[in-house]
């Protein structure tokens, strides 16, 4: 391996004891070329080829400008001082100045200048690989954090138009729930709201100013169910939001923290993010005046329908009256009869005696009077007259206890003891025909449930029932028949006829109001559907009708057993 090397030595004599040396017992190359001054070595430099500058300055005091324009003209090619004094300050001085060693000319040989030499080459070019990958990997993390830097910058771009375009969609999702007629309430799993629109600050906080974010739901409102106050953590929001089943209540009340009462139809559904469920939404509307005139409604078409029954209900109470009144006045006309016997029957007992002709005269009178039909009829009398006030007794122990308006809350009631008062009302309606078959069950439970609206619908489907018999049977007589059943939890009662019944297309529509296949004035289209609000909305139950075109109609209704709280899951 050749070696070039530049020697700067102002000694003829030392530059050839150098080049001596250097040449002496190498097993490299080494190609000597001779400068006599800094400035004639910077032409030779200038040209290029060198791989060490070897540099004599003798003393270098004073030198440290020749060594650092020497340095400068040598660029990458290492400059190695060469020096007669050993002190170690004017070494660090030279190394500062960019040479690569500095060397006491007592200390070397030529083996040892030699190797510096190699060395201070090897260093250099080391240094400028290392600098050159430096330089590389310099280059590449630029290139990496240009491309990084595009890339966040548009990540930024990305995230910016994406919470735009977000806090524009929620800016529309709240322009568009704000103009909602229903209340919009979503909640974490928790139970704190996490939003709220227009119609729900309103219905529950008062004011649209009130806001309901970041309060928990039972701060808000809490949903009653009869006199039991359901708290989120025991009520259906929160098995929603665990359970991800759906709820469904038509007639609940929210009380709320102002102290007011809301009638609402609501529906709850879980909340998803990612696939899972982190709360709920809730959506409700103010049904309260909805109620009321279904309330209206209904007592109206008990009112009418106690109209329509009004004649019946007068013939039965007049058909009783009447015998009791004839009784009463036979009692009277016996007793004006009697009266004269008995006053003679007292003078006698008193007088202590009777002649033979007295006697005679007694019987005589006894028979013109028909005493013995007397004593013999007067107590059936008296007790068919009793009978008589009893039966009106019923009847209007039964018109009160039906057509009486009810009261919010659901009470506990014996559906046998309905069954028979409405039975009671409606006979009018009935007994001329069909015939009524009782099959009630003695131990049947007490249900709650609103008395005044299940007698309605015990009075539709027995009237509904009598109806179709007459229609099917002109002049003839049918038969009803009346079961109550209880059973896992449920109480049936069916009403069957052997009337008309229905064809299937008549069977999807007869819960529809209005529809009606009476002829006009006699039905309304309103007795089933109340039957179906009433039941299904009202009470959480079931009613459906089995029925065949000819043979007659099986209307079942179904009302759960408990407490008599709405069962929103079930209901569904």
């Amino acid at each position: 391996m050749t070696t070039k090397v530049l020697l700067v030595e102002g000694d003829a004599a030392q530059a050839a004891e150098l080049v001596e040396m250097m040449a002496a017992g190498a097993h490299d190359d080494f190609v000597v070329e001779h400068a006599e001054s800094v400035a004639a070595a910077g032409p030779l430099l200038a040209a290029g080829g060198f791989d060490a500058v070897l540099v004599d300055f003798g003393d270098p005091i004073g030198r440290s400008a020749d060594l650092a324009g020497l340095v400068a003209a040598a660029g990458a090619v290492p400059v190695v001082v060469l020096t007669d004094r050993d002190d170690q300050e004017l070494g660090a001085a030279a190394m500062q100045a960019g040479a690569q060693d500095y060397l006491v000319r007592r200390d070397i040989n030529g083996e040892a200048l030699r190797r510096v030499l190699r060395y201070s080459r090897a260093r250099i070019r080391a240094q400028a690989a290392f600098e050159q990958t430096l330089a590389a990997h310099g280059r590449e993390l630029e290139r990496e954090v240009a491309e990084r830097t595009s890339k966040l910058s548009r990540e930024i771009a990305d995230r910016i138009r994406v919470e735009a375009a977000l806090r524009e969609s929620q800016h529309r999702i709240q322009a568009i729930t704000d103009n909602l007629f229903e209340g919009v309430l979503v909640v974490d799993g928790a139970g704190m709201v996490v939003f709220s629109n227009r119609s729900a600050r309103l219905l529950l906080g008062g004011t649209l100013c009130d806001t309901l974010a970041e309060r928990h739901v039972d701060e808000v409102f809490t949903l009653m169910e009869g006199k039991r106050v359901r708290r989120f953590g025991d009520g259906p929001f929160h098995h929603v939001a665990r359970t991800g089943e759906l709820y469904q209540n038509d007639d609940a009340v929210f009380q709320t923290a102002m102290g007011r009462t809301l009638v609402v139809a609501l529906a709850c559904s879980p909340l998803i993010d990612e696939g899972r469920r982190v709360g709920a939404i809730l959506s409700f509307r103010d049904i309260g005046a909805i109620k009321k005139a279904q309330q209206e409604a209904l007592q109206a078409s008990k009112l009418a329908s106690v109209g329509q029954l009004a004649a019946g209900i007068a013939h039965e109470i007049n058909t009783p009256t009447q015998y009791i009144g004839d009784n009463l006045r036979f009692i009277g006309d016996a007793l004006a009869t009697l009266m004269p016997l008995l006053d003679r029957l007292r003078a006698l007992a008193l007088d202590g005696q009777m002649s033979p002709a007295e006697r005679e005269d007694l019987r005589q009178a006894l028979e013109r009077a028909d005493f013995d039909f007397l004593l013999e009829e007067m107590p059936a009398a008296v007790g068919q007259s009793l009978e008589g006030v009893g039966q009106v007794s019923r009847i209007v122990l039964a018109m009160k206890e039906f057509s009486h308006p009810g009261e919010r809350e659901k009470v506990a009631i014996n559906l046998n003891r309905a069954v028979e008062n409405t039975l009671a009302v409606s006979r009018n309606e009935w007994k001329h025909v069909a015939e009524i078959d009782l099959d009630l069950d003695a131990g049947l439970p007490d249900v709650h449930c609103l008395p005044g609206e299940i007698n309605q619908v015990l009075l539709n489907l027995i009237v509904n029932a009598a109806h179709a018999i007459e229609r099917a049977r002109p002049g003839g007589m049918g038969r009803i028949t009346i079961r109550t059943r209880s059973r896992d939890g449920w109480i049936d009662v069916v009403v069957a006829d052997d009337g008309t019944g229905m064809s299937d297309e008549i069977k999807e529509r007869i819960f529809d109001p209005f529809f009606t296949t009476k002829e006009v004035g006699k039905g309304t289209g309103q007795g089933l559907a109340i039957c179906r609000d009433v039941v299904v909305n009202k009470h959480g139950g079931r009613i459906v009708v089995d029925t065949e075109e000819g043979r007659g109609s099986a209307f079942t209704v179904s009302l759960p057993l408990g407490d008599g709280a709405t069962a929103g899951f079930a209901a569904q």
